[in-house]
Protein backbone atom coordinates (compact mmCIF):
# COMPACT_ATOMS: atom_id res chain seq x y z
CA UNK A 1 0.00 0.00 0.00
CA UNK A 2 1.38 3.27 -0.59
CA UNK A 3 2.16 6.38 1.68
CA UNK A 4 -1.16 8.17 0.21
CA UNK A 5 -3.13 5.00 0.72
CA UNK A 6 -2.16 5.00 4.14
CA UNK A 7 -2.53 8.19 5.28
CA UNK A 8 -5.83 8.04 3.84
CA UNK A 9 -7.36 4.95 5.44
CA UNK A 10 -6.05 6.36 8.72
CA UNK A 11 -7.36 9.53 8.21
CA UNK A 12 -10.95 8.40 7.42
CA UNK A 13 -10.67 5.98 10.19
CA UNK A 14 -9.87 8.80 12.62
CA UNK A 15 -12.33 10.77 11.43
CA UNK A 16 -15.16 8.05 11.48
CA UNK A 17 -14.55 6.79 14.79
CA UNK A 18 -15.30 10.44 16.29
CA UNK A 19 -18.46 10.39 14.09
CA UNK A 20 -19.25 7.03 15.55
CA UNK A 21 -18.16 7.84 19.39
CA UNK A 22 -20.53 11.11 18.45
CA UNK A 23 -17.36 12.92 20.36
CA UNK A 24 -16.04 16.30 21.42
CA UNK A 25 -13.23 18.17 21.24
CA UNK A 26 -10.32 18.78 19.68
CA UNK A 27 -8.27 16.63 16.88
CA UNK A 28 -4.84 18.62 16.71
CA UNK A 29 -2.38 17.55 14.17
CA UNK A 30 1.33 18.06 13.92
CA UNK A 31 3.07 20.71 16.59
CA UNK A 32 1.64 24.27 18.15
CA UNK A 33 4.10 26.43 14.96
CA UNK A 34 2.13 24.43 11.79
CA UNK A 35 -0.32 21.98 13.73
CA UNK A 36 -3.99 22.09 12.53
CA UNK A 37 -7.15 21.82 14.74
CA UNK A 38 -10.36 20.32 13.52
CA UNK A 39 -13.16 20.79 16.26
CA UNK A 40 -15.96 18.75 16.66
CA UNK A 41 -19.81 18.81 18.32
CA UNK A 42 -21.24 15.66 18.80
CA UNK A 43 -19.33 13.90 16.18
CA UNK A 44 -20.16 16.76 13.52
CA UNK A 45 -17.18 18.91 12.78
CA UNK A 46 -17.49 22.47 13.56
CA UNK A 47 -14.42 23.83 11.80
CA UNK A 48 -11.04 22.43 10.82
CA UNK A 49 -7.83 25.42 10.77
CA UNK A 50 -4.28 25.92 11.20
CA UNK A 51 -1.87 28.15 12.64
CA UNK A 52 0.19 28.16 9.56
CA UNK A 53 -1.61 31.72 7.86
CA UNK A 54 -4.99 30.93 9.41
CA UNK A 55 -5.73 34.33 8.38
CA UNK A 56 -4.83 34.10 5.04
CA UNK A 57 -6.89 30.72 4.39
CA UNK A 58 -9.95 32.53 6.02
CA UNK A 59 -9.42 35.04 3.41
CA UNK A 60 -9.30 32.97 0.60
CA UNK A 61 -12.65 31.13 1.77
CA UNK A 62 -14.39 34.14 2.20
CA UNK A 63 -13.22 35.42 -1.32
CA UNK A 64 -14.91 33.15 -2.90
CA UNK A 65 -18.11 32.22 -1.01
CA UNK A 66 -19.21 35.65 0.85
CA UNK A 67 -16.48 38.57 -0.33
CA UNK A 68 -19.06 41.06 0.88
CA UNK A 69 -20.00 40.06 4.24
CA UNK A 70 -18.80 42.66 6.97
CA UNK A 71 -18.37 41.34 10.87
CA UNK A 72 -19.89 43.69 13.15
CA UNK A 73 -19.27 41.77 16.45
CA UNK A 74 -15.92 40.92 17.79
CA UNK A 75 -16.01 36.90 18.45
CA UNK A 76 -14.86 35.88 21.99
CA UNK A 77 -14.75 31.95 21.21
CA UNK A 78 -12.81 29.56 19.44
CA UNK A 79 -12.74 29.21 17.07
CA UNK A 80 -13.90 32.29 15.85
CA UNK A 81 -13.97 31.72 12.43
CA UNK A 82 -17.38 29.70 13.14
CA UNK A 83 -18.31 32.29 15.39
CA UNK A 84 -17.97 35.13 12.66
CA UNK A 85 -20.13 32.83 10.15
CA UNK A 86 -22.47 32.02 12.89
CA UNK A 87 -23.30 35.84 13.41
CA UNK A 88 -23.20 35.70 9.64
CA UNK A 89 -26.30 33.73 9.44
CA UNK A 90 -28.28 34.66 12.15
CA UNK A 91 -27.97 38.48 11.16
CA UNK A 92 -29.31 37.18 7.30
CA UNK A 93 -25.84 38.53 5.20
CA UNK A 94 -24.88 35.08 4.81
CA UNK A 95 -26.85 31.64 4.00
CA UNK A 96 -26.09 28.17 5.58
CA UNK A 97 -24.98 27.09 2.33
CA UNK A 98 -22.18 30.19 1.77
CA UNK A 99 -20.89 29.92 5.83
CA UNK A 100 -20.60 26.05 4.91
CA UNK A 101 -18.86 26.52 1.66
CA UNK A 102 -16.18 28.54 4.09
CA UNK A 103 -16.10 25.55 6.74
CA UNK A 104 -15.19 22.93 3.75
CA UNK A 105 -13.04 25.28 1.99
CA UNK A 106 -10.88 25.62 5.28
CA UNK A 107 -11.16 21.55 5.88
CA UNK A 108 -10.33 21.19 2.54
CA UNK A 109 -6.59 22.31 3.19
CA UNK A 110 -6.38 21.01 6.54
CA UNK A 111 -6.76 17.51 5.28
CA UNK A 112 -5.03 18.26 1.99
CA UNK A 113 -1.60 18.76 4.73
CA UNK A 114 -2.86 15.52 6.72
CA UNK A 115 -2.74 13.48 3.76
CA UNK A 116 0.45 14.82 2.01
CA UNK A 117 2.32 14.55 5.68
CA UNK A 118 1.46 10.31 7.36
CA UNK A 119 4.17 11.21 9.93
CA UNK A 120 1.95 14.19 11.73
CA UNK A 121 1.62 13.49 15.38
CA UNK A 122 -2.34 13.01 15.80
CA UNK A 123 -3.40 14.02 19.34
CA UNK A 124 -7.26 13.71 20.65
CA UNK A 125 -8.43 16.00 23.35
CA UNK A 126 -11.78 15.77 24.92
CA UNK A 127 -11.84 19.66 26.10
CA UNK A 128 -14.68 21.63 24.78
CA UNK A 129 -12.91 25.24 23.88
CA UNK A 130 -15.91 26.41 22.20
CA UNK A 131 -19.64 27.35 22.72
CA UNK A 132 -22.46 26.55 20.25
CA UNK A 133 -25.27 28.10 21.90
CA UNK A 134 -27.44 29.12 18.85
CA UNK A 135 -29.58 27.20 16.26
CA UNK A 136 -27.50 29.54 13.53
CA UNK A 137 -24.07 27.82 14.90
CA UNK A 138 -26.19 24.38 15.32
CA UNK A 139 -27.16 24.44 11.63
CA UNK A 140 -23.77 24.93 9.85
CA UNK A 141 -22.39 21.48 11.73
CA UNK A 142 -20.97 19.19 9.10
CA UNK A 143 -21.97 15.35 8.50
CA UNK A 144 -19.57 12.59 8.42
CA UNK A 145 -20.77 12.50 4.65
CA UNK A 146 -20.09 15.93 4.63
CA UNK A 147 -16.55 15.59 5.70
CA UNK A 148 -15.85 12.64 4.05
CA UNK A 149 -16.63 14.15 0.82
CA UNK A 150 -14.51 17.31 1.55
CA UNK A 151 -11.46 14.20 2.45
CA UNK A 152 -11.62 12.61 -1.38
CA UNK A 153 -11.30 15.84 -2.68
CA UNK A 154 -8.25 16.60 -0.55
CA UNK A 155 -7.06 13.08 -1.28
CA UNK A 156 -7.39 13.95 -5.18
CA UNK A 157 -5.78 16.95 -4.81
CA UNK A 158 -2.70 15.77 -3.41
CA UNK A 159 -2.49 12.37 -6.01
CA UNK A 160 -2.83 15.01 -8.59
CA UNK A 161 0.28 17.14 -6.67
CA UNK A 162 2.36 14.23 -7.00
CA UNK A 163 1.60 13.39 -10.26
CA UNK A 164 2.52 16.00 -11.41
CA UNK A 165 5.92 16.21 -9.62
CA UNK A 166 5.13 18.87 -7.50
CA UNK A 167 5.87 17.60 -4.48
CA UNK A 168 9.29 19.85 -3.60
CA UNK A 169 7.18 22.95 -3.81
CA UNK A 170 4.92 24.08 -0.62
CA UNK A 171 1.58 25.63 -1.34
CA UNK A 172 1.92 27.91 1.45
CA UNK A 173 5.10 29.78 0.09
CA UNK A 174 5.30 32.50 -2.14
CA UNK A 175 6.21 33.53 -5.30
CA UNK A 176 8.59 35.93 -6.34
CA UNK A 177 9.53 37.20 -9.69
CA UNK A 178 13.48 37.54 -9.96
CA UNK A 179 14.60 37.61 -13.74
CA UNK A 180 12.46 37.23 -16.97
CA UNK A 181 13.88 35.63 -19.92
CA UNK A 182 12.66 35.10 -23.37
CA UNK A 183 13.12 31.38 -23.10
CA UNK A 184 10.50 31.46 -20.16
CA UNK A 185 6.94 31.13 -20.19
CA UNK A 186 4.88 34.27 -20.98
CA UNK A 187 2.46 34.93 -17.43
CA UNK A 188 -0.04 36.75 -20.14
CA UNK A 189 -1.12 33.57 -21.69
CA UNK A 190 -2.82 32.61 -18.73
CA UNK A 191 -6.64 33.32 -18.57
CA UNK A 192 -5.43 35.65 -15.68
CA UNK A 193 -2.49 37.92 -15.41
CA UNK A 194 -0.43 36.42 -12.89
CA UNK A 195 2.62 38.70 -13.04
CA UNK A 196 1.37 41.49 -10.25
CA UNK A 197 1.23 38.42 -7.49
CA UNK A 198 4.45 37.75 -8.41
CA UNK A 199 5.77 40.75 -5.65
CA UNK A 200 6.27 38.05 -3.01
CA UNK A 201 2.40 39.19 -1.00
CA UNK A 202 0.91 36.31 -2.37
CA UNK A 203 1.21 32.15 -1.42
CA UNK A 204 0.30 29.90 -4.08
CA UNK A 205 -2.63 29.11 -2.45
CA UNK A 206 -3.52 32.67 -2.62
CA UNK A 207 -2.77 33.28 -6.12
CA UNK A 208 -5.02 30.37 -7.19
CA UNK A 209 -7.81 31.44 -5.40
CA UNK A 210 -7.62 35.00 -6.96
CA UNK A 211 -7.34 33.51 -10.32
CA UNK A 212 -10.30 30.87 -9.85
CA UNK A 213 -7.75 28.10 -11.15
CA UNK A 214 -7.05 24.98 -9.00
CA UNK A 215 -3.95 25.64 -6.50
CA UNK A 216 -2.28 22.72 -8.85
CA UNK A 217 -2.66 24.19 -12.25
CA UNK A 218 -0.92 27.31 -11.03
CA UNK A 219 2.01 25.74 -9.79
CA UNK A 220 2.64 23.10 -12.51
CA UNK A 221 2.49 26.84 -14.52
CA UNK A 222 4.99 28.73 -12.40
CA UNK A 223 7.52 25.34 -11.90
CA UNK A 224 9.93 25.55 -14.66
CA UNK A 225 10.26 29.50 -13.72
CA UNK A 226 11.15 28.25 -10.63
CA UNK A 227 13.60 25.07 -12.03
CA UNK A 228 15.65 27.88 -13.87
CA UNK A 229 15.52 30.50 -11.73
CA UNK A 230 13.71 32.94 -12.27
CA UNK A 231 11.32 32.64 -10.09
CA UNK A 232 12.10 32.21 -6.20
CA UNK A 233 9.94 30.49 -3.36
CA UNK A 234 10.18 32.53 -0.59
CA UNK A 235 8.05 32.27 3.23
CA UNK A 236 5.49 34.70 4.05
CA UNK A 237 4.04 36.18 7.00
CA UNK A 238 0.56 35.72 8.12
CA UNK A 239 -1.84 38.84 7.67
CA UNK A 240 -2.76 40.89 10.49
CA UNK A 241 -5.94 39.00 12.85
CA UNK A 242 -9.14 40.48 12.19
CA UNK A 243 -9.44 40.72 15.71
CA UNK A 244 -7.28 43.97 15.30
CA UNK A 245 -9.15 45.35 12.11
CA UNK A 246 -12.35 45.14 14.43
CA UNK A 247 -10.81 47.34 17.18
CA UNK A 248 -9.72 50.11 14.89
CA UNK A 249 -12.98 50.05 12.68
CA UNK A 250 -15.87 48.74 14.78
CA UNK A 251 -17.72 50.49 17.58
CA UNK A 252 -16.64 49.08 21.28
CA UNK A 253 -16.59 50.51 24.80
CA UNK A 254 -12.78 51.03 24.03
CA UNK A 255 -13.11 52.98 21.31
CA UNK A 256 -14.71 55.88 19.74
CA UNK A 257 -18.20 55.22 17.94
CA UNK A 258 -18.43 56.24 14.83
CA UNK A 259 -20.88 59.70 14.53
CA UNK A 260 -23.47 59.93 12.02
CA UNK A 261 -25.10 63.18 10.22
CA UNK A 262 -28.71 63.56 9.96
CA UNK A 263 -29.80 66.73 7.94
CA UNK A 264 -33.13 66.65 7.45
CA UNK A 265 -36.13 69.25 8.74
CA UNK A 266 -38.30 66.79 9.52
CA UNK A 267 -37.44 65.39 13.33
CA UNK A 268 -39.23 61.77 12.67
CA UNK A 269 -36.64 60.86 10.04
CA UNK A 270 -33.84 61.69 12.27
CA UNK A 271 -35.44 59.57 15.49
CA UNK A 272 -36.15 57.12 13.28
CA UNK A 273 -32.62 56.56 12.63
CA UNK A 274 -31.38 56.71 15.66
CA UNK A 275 -33.63 54.42 17.26
CA UNK A 276 -31.97 51.82 14.20
CA UNK A 277 -28.32 52.99 14.18
CA UNK A 278 -27.41 54.21 18.03
CA UNK A 279 -28.31 50.14 19.02
CA UNK A 280 -25.70 49.25 16.79
CA UNK A 281 -23.36 51.12 18.37
CA UNK A 282 -23.79 54.24 16.71
CA UNK A 283 -23.50 58.19 17.79
CA UNK A 284 -26.68 60.10 15.37
CA UNK A 285 -26.20 63.92 14.77
CA UNK A 286 -29.75 65.40 14.29
CA UNK A 287 -29.86 68.41 12.48
CA UNK A 288 -32.94 70.21 11.17
CA UNK A 289 -31.75 73.75 10.10
CA UNK A 290 -29.40 73.09 7.07
CA UNK A 291 -28.23 76.49 6.87
CA UNK A 292 -27.05 76.67 10.23
CA UNK A 293 -25.93 73.00 10.71
CA UNK A 294 -23.04 73.48 7.91
CA UNK A 295 -21.38 74.77 11.28
CA UNK A 296 -21.69 72.14 13.80
CA UNK A 297 -20.92 69.59 10.92
CA UNK A 298 -17.94 71.68 10.67
CA UNK A 299 -17.03 71.56 13.98
CA UNK A 300 -17.74 68.01 14.85
CA UNK A 301 -16.66 66.39 10.84
CA UNK A 302 -19.24 63.46 11.68
CA UNK A 303 -17.96 59.89 10.05
CA UNK A 304 -20.77 59.84 6.92
CA UNK A 305 -24.07 62.04 6.28
CA UNK A 306 -27.49 61.10 5.50
CA UNK A 307 -28.91 63.93 3.40
CA UNK A 308 -32.47 65.18 2.67
CA UNK A 309 -33.23 66.78 -0.78
CA UNK A 310 -36.14 68.48 -0.35
CA UNK A 311 -36.21 70.90 2.73
CA UNK A 312 -37.60 74.49 3.43
CA UNK A 313 -34.49 76.70 3.43
CA UNK A 314 -32.19 74.37 1.57
CA UNK A 315 -31.72 72.41 -1.46
CA UNK A 316 -29.73 68.85 -0.54
CA UNK A 317 -28.54 68.64 -4.12
CA UNK A 318 -26.75 72.24 -3.59
CA UNK A 319 -25.79 71.60 -0.24
CA UNK A 320 -24.28 68.15 -1.21
CA UNK A 321 -22.05 70.18 -3.89
CA UNK A 322 -20.77 72.48 -1.42
CA UNK A 323 -19.82 69.88 1.45
CA UNK A 324 -18.06 67.89 -1.49
CA UNK A 325 -16.38 71.27 -2.59
CA UNK A 326 -15.15 71.75 1.40
CA UNK A 327 -11.92 70.09 2.08
CA UNK A 328 -12.80 68.18 5.19
CA UNK A 329 -16.11 66.63 3.58
CA UNK A 330 -14.19 65.16 0.26
CA UNK A 331 -14.06 61.86 1.36
CA UNK A 332 -17.09 61.68 3.77
CA UNK A 333 -19.63 59.43 2.42
CA UNK A 334 -23.01 61.60 2.25
CA UNK A 335 -26.24 58.92 1.38
CA UNK A 336 -28.79 61.20 0.19
CA UNK A 337 -32.15 59.78 1.86
CA UNK A 338 -35.69 60.72 0.22
CA UNK A 339 -38.87 59.89 -0.95
CA UNK A 340 -38.20 61.37 -4.94
CA UNK A 341 -36.21 58.31 -6.03
CA UNK A 342 -36.45 58.53 -9.80
CA UNK A 343 -33.72 58.23 -12.10
CA UNK A 344 -33.91 62.09 -12.55
CA UNK A 345 -33.35 62.69 -8.63
CA UNK A 346 -30.70 59.56 -8.77
CA UNK A 347 -28.99 61.11 -11.44
CA UNK A 348 -28.48 64.92 -10.20
CA UNK A 349 -27.53 63.48 -6.89
CA UNK A 350 -24.85 61.41 -7.84
CA UNK A 351 -23.76 64.78 -10.03
CA UNK A 352 -23.87 66.76 -6.79
CA UNK A 353 -21.12 64.32 -5.24
CA UNK A 354 -23.90 61.62 -3.20
CA UNK A 355 -21.81 58.41 -2.55
CA UNK A 356 -25.28 56.68 -2.39
CA UNK A 357 -29.33 56.90 -2.40
CA UNK A 358 -31.73 55.74 0.22
CA UNK A 359 -35.71 55.97 -0.54
CA UNK A 360 -37.62 56.71 2.59
CA UNK A 361 -38.68 54.94 4.85
CA UNK A 362 -35.52 52.71 4.69
CA UNK A 363 -35.59 49.23 5.78
CA UNK A 364 -33.33 48.91 9.46
CA UNK A 365 -31.17 45.80 7.81
CA UNK A 366 -30.34 47.69 4.30
CA UNK A 367 -29.69 51.10 6.07
CA UNK A 368 -27.50 49.20 8.46
CA UNK A 369 -25.43 47.03 5.68
CA UNK A 370 -25.36 50.37 3.86
CA UNK A 371 -23.62 52.53 6.77
CA UNK A 372 -21.12 49.43 7.31
CA UNK A 373 -20.33 49.27 3.78
CA UNK A 374 -19.50 53.21 3.27
CA UNK A 375 -17.61 53.24 6.55
CA UNK A 376 -15.48 50.42 6.61
CA UNK A 377 -14.56 51.60 3.13
CA UNK A 378 -13.43 55.22 4.11
CA UNK A 379 -11.61 53.11 7.11
CA UNK A 380 -10.12 51.53 4.53
CA UNK A 381 -8.28 53.96 2.26
CA UNK A 382 -6.80 55.31 5.11
CA UNK A 383 -4.86 52.49 6.54
CA UNK A 384 -1.28 52.59 5.84
CA UNK A 385 -0.76 48.85 5.62
CA UNK A 386 -4.24 47.15 4.53
CA UNK A 387 -5.55 43.75 5.81
CA UNK A 388 -7.42 43.07 2.85
CA UNK A 389 -5.43 40.85 0.39
CA UNK A 390 -7.54 40.64 -2.63
CA UNK A 391 -8.86 44.22 -4.73
CA UNK A 392 -11.22 44.20 -7.11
Amino acid sequence: MSSLSIAYVNTARTLASISQQRATGELQLGNDKHGWRLCFFHGRLVYATGNRHRVRRWRRAMKQQSPDYVVDQMPIDEPWEHQYLSQGVAQNQLSVQQAQGVIKMSLEEVLFAWVSNPALAVEWSAVQRFSLNDNAALGLLLSSADVEEVLQRSRQLWKSWKALELEPVNPYQSPVLKTVSSELPNAATLPVNLRPFLTGRYTLWDIACYARRPVTTITRFLLPWVQRGAIALEEVADLPHPFTQLRAKMPTSQTVRPLIACVDDSPTVGQFLANILEPAGYRVLKIQEPLSGIGILSKTKPDLIFLDLVMPNANGYDLCAFLRKTPIFQNTPIIVLTSQSGFIDRTLAKLAGASDFLTKPPEPQALLTLVRQHLQSVMSSHEVVTCQCWEK
